[in-house]
């Protein structure tokens, strides 16, 4: 087994065991490992690296079929990531005032804001404090529409004693530098939702067919994780327990 088990929780000593594996690229044990822990960490079922929280983002909007003369609900306090992301599909950033008190979208001025053209609402949890899921939840229910949750801020926060990312139908991490867990620069996608998962995983690799390499079915982007990110990744959910402590 190339993979030392005696490592845990030592960013320097994984990364140097995957240099030593020879698996530094997006193929490697180290990435999966990193998702599955991620999984069972924070309660999802499927978990997605990615090279970014920003291209996790599209690749959601991407996953959920929006784009042109599609409108996305959106906060107006956020980072340009967020609308980025909307535009980068051709769809239409529909921009809603946040609450005084907390910041984050007011759901009570997202119903004012839905059209027929409206697809879904990308609520983010700024600076890590859980927007009013109940109130967007009963919104997008109601309306039919998806809901895409941009937890880049929140790794590890709780609404009503269940995680963010627990509620949106797609829901969207980064680990950036000044993240709460970081790889440098990196991301996840999480879902609960099979045909997600699987439509998510076949475009962050090329739209290549999982079954039938360098057959491409549909048209995807490099979105991948290297196995070296992961390996700091895996290390540093590994201290979650203190990580979270330290940040609180």
């Amino acid at each position: 087994n190339i993979y030392d088990t005696n490592l845990k929780g030592n960013e320097v000593n994984y990364v140097v065991n995957c240099l030593k594996t020879g698996w530094i690229s997006s193929v490697g044990k180290y990435v999966l490992l990193f998702e599955e822990k991620f999984s069972k960490l924070f309660k999802s079922k499927y978990s997605l690296s990615v090279t970014s929280g920003s291209t996790g983002l599209h690749l959601a909007l991407k996953t959920l079929g929006i784009g042109h003369g599609d409108e996305v609900i959106m906060p107006n306090l956020t980072f340009a990531a967020t609308v980025n992301a909307i535009i980068n599909v051709g769809a239409k950033p529909v921009l809603v005032d946040v609450d005084k008190n907390t910041y984050n979208i007011n759901p009570n001025l997202i119903k004012k804001k839905i059209s027929p053209k409206t697809k879904a609402v990308m609520c983010v949890h700024l600076y890590g404090q859980p927007c009013e899921m109940n109130s967007i939840l009963e919104i997008t229910r109601k309306n039919k529409l998806y809901l895409i949750e941009d937890c880049a801020e929140a790794l590890g926060s709780k609404y009503k004693n269940k995680f963010v990312s627990s509620f949106g139908d797609i829901s969207v991490f980064s680990f950036f530098g000044n993240k709460t867990v970081t790889t440098g620069e990196g991301g996840m996608l999480v879902t609960n939702n099979k045909v997600f998962f699987q439509k998510a995983k076949l475009l962050r690799n090329h739209g290549m067919d999982q079954n039938k390499k360098y057959w491409h079915n549909v048209i995807g982007f490099n979105y991948r994780m290297t196995n070296l990110q992961a390996a700091v990744g895996l290390a540093q959910l590994e201290n979650i327990d203190k990580i979270i402590y330290k940040k609180i």
